[in-house]
């Protein structure tokens, strides 16, 4: 009988890969731009946007920030409210509170 007392050593690393299928394209800049804020109606999600809304507004010259909030966190947003935000902004930022 053959005993096997090889060592198999696996590389646990892949490639890495960013699938960029179907994602809208980035704006070269946010000067001049509609800012959207997309809450989920998690504890701190507005705060949080508003936060991250603040440091854009101080290093670009965005136009503006639309907020709305999608309603309950455990259910996909109306779709009608996700048209009419998406047409009144040009870049939106979406949080998840806790």
């Amino acid at each position: 009988m053959t005993t096997n007392t090889g060592l198999t050593v696996l590389d646990p690393t892949g490639k890495l890969s960013i699938a960029t299928a179907g994602m809208a394209e980035r704006p070269d800049s946010l000067a001049g731009k509609r800012i959207g804020l997309l809450a989920n109606d998690k504890l701190n999600a507005d705060r949080l946007l508003d936060a991250i809304y603040d440091v854009l507004a101080d290093r670009f010259e965005v136009v503006t920030a639309h907020r709305a909030n999608k309603g309950n966190a455990s259910r996909p947003a109306d779709p009608g409210v996700l048209k009419t935000f998406a047409s009144e902004v040009d870049v939106a930022l979406l949080a998840n509170g806790d």
